[in-house]
């Protein structure tokens, strides 16, 4: 008999355990909290805008989005406010830069952007808003810098939020038809020669460069043959030995072909001369297919060919830049890429 009791209060027991666990579950499970979508450094970094955009009729432009946690939809909406900050800012500097000022990442400029509606509503049956943020003036920004955006929910609603994901640093990333911000792009040297004018001697570079962009139809890569060691000290270098592929029209003569002028990144610290196409090195962007034999797929590439000299004009005390030697330029800058998946 007495068995029979202590069973059974054992099993009270456990009946009475198991709903606390799973109500304390059913808590977490589908409590309702507001947060911003990001990663677990407080950042959102997954967009990269297309600079041609700019000049479509929706603009170009990123989201931020605000979710609601919990495993159901909710049941009725609920409002959602966002206001500007820079607390997150700061603390993404400090924590990875410390007093390094010089690396230190930057608010997005006003001029580069319009103020997104700072309120909405999660509706019921849905587990997100997204706010639209119109992004303009892309030319004037730097891609050796890092800009963000710096939102946080108001901390005046009263709809309940998640403290740990209240703020959210919106990186702003960048594209056109040649380079990316967010993704390294890279053209490698192909059946190139880089000749120093002053001694004849001739280099036969194979190393690929990155690409940035700079505006909708242009790109910075070093010129010839130069280098500037470590990319994240290296500011001063590669204001004075990049240059600047700019691509303009559609040749009539060839359709996948469009003319390039080059052109110092800095007209202070550089002298550009183009010179006169030479074969395959005919100052052209080239958008060409090698078709493979027997049938085989076909592989792509982007070609910029060009023919130009540069000299670097070095710094001296009294204020004057001394020129250095010309170098020749004759290049094939070549990128493999896939014409489908730039479609989707």
């Amino acid at each position: 008999m007495n068995n029979k009791i202590n069973k059974l209060l054992l099993l009270a027991v456990g009946i009475t355990l198991f709903s606390c666990e799973t109500y304390d579950f059913d808590q977490e499970q589908y409590k309702k909290e507001i947060n911003l979508l990001q990663n677990s450094d407080g950042v959102y970094d997954r967009q990269c805008v297309a600079m041609e955009a700019e000049t479509s009729a929706n603009g170009a432009s990123i989201k931020l989005v605000v979710g609601v946690s919990g495993s159901q939809l909710l049941s009725e909406s609920v409002p959602v406010s966002i206001v500007p900050s820079d607390s997150l800012f700061k603390v993404f500097n400090k924590s990875n830069y410390d007093i390094d000022s010089t690396r230190f990442a930057k608010l997005l400029p006003k001029e580069c952007y319009e103020e997104p509606a700072l309120n909405g509503v999660i509706k019921a049956g849905e587990s997100q808003v997204k706010f639209p943020i119109k992004l303009k003036n892309l030319d004037k920004l730097s891609p050796d810098s890092i800009y963000f955006l710096d939102y946080k929910l108001d901390p005046k609603s009263t709809t309940p939020f998640n403290k740990k994901k209240k703020e959210v640093l919106l990186r702003i990333h960048w594209k056109n038809e040649f380079a990316s911000t967010k993704t390294q792009i890279t053209y490698g040297y192909n059946s190139s020669y880089v000749v120093d004018l002053s001694s004849s001697q001739t280099f036969r570079p194979t190393n690929t460069l990155r690409a940035f962009p700079l505006a909708v139809n242009s790109v910075r890569m070093l010129a010839g043959n130069e280098d500037y060691g470590d990319y994240k000290k290296a500011a001063p270098q590669i204001k004075q030995k990049s240059v600047v592929f700019t691509v303009g029209k559609q040749l009539q003569t060839d359709p996948k072909k469009r003319e390039v002028v080059v052109t110092p990144y800095n007209a202070n610290e550089m002298e550009v001369v183009m010179l006169t196409p030479i074969g395959e090195y005919d100052n052209t962007f080239y958008l060409n297919e090698l078709v493979a034999l027997g049938g085989g797929n076909s592989t792509y590439y982007k070609e910029f060919r060009v023919h130009y000299k540069y000299r670097l004009l070095n710094p001296q005390k009294d204020g004057t830049n001394k020129p250095g030697p010309f170098k020749e330029v004759k290049a094939k800058l070549r990128h493999q890429y896939n014409p489908r998946a730039e479609q989707l």
